[in-house]
């Protein structure tokens, strides 16, 4: 079942994003307008737990995927977008209960791809470093082969 929204993230102008069945496992994942563009962040809920009190890497991954495609694809309105390549170094940790934060940037855009990277914070600390290649399909939906 989706998490209920954080009052507090809530009352700080987070917004959640719409889920899609597989953020419906690992959120809420929440957005909002930063001062450089999007931001997006999720609490470390013990079902991210990797045994050692730490959000599984994966967790993270998924995260940084998912922030910086909805960044590629908001600039790109209208088209449908597929990660190609993506690539995330583990820098520093995070604790259960702690606010997981990314402001993804787009570095270069073509007619048919978007690079894009991002660094997730906690605070102040540094604890991953990720980026990527989004392929840009025109029109195309994920219902008709996507």
């Amino acid at each position: 079942m989706w998490d209920a929204p954080a009052e507090d993230l809530l009352a700080g102008g987070w917004q959640q994003i719409r889920p899609s069945a597989y953020t419906r496992l690992i959120g809420p994942i929440y957005h909002r307008q930063g001062e450089n563009g999007p931001r997006f962040c999720f609490r470390v809920d013990p079902k991210h737990d990797n045994s050692e009190d730490r959000p599984h890497g994966g967790m993270i991954m998924a995260f940084c995927d998912e922030a910086l495609g909805l960044t590629a694809r908001s600039a790109r309105p209208g088209d449908q977008l597929f990660t190609i390549s993506f690539d995330c170094q583990f820098i520093g940790g995070s604790s259960v209960g702690e606010l997981v934060e990314i402001e993804p940037v787009v570095t270069k855009a073509t007619a048919s791809l978007m690079f894009m990277r991002g660094i997730c914070r906690v605070g102040d600390r540094i604890i991953a470093s990720s980026s990527g290649v989004w392929k840009a399909v025109r029109g195309r939906t994920a219902g008709n082969g996507g």
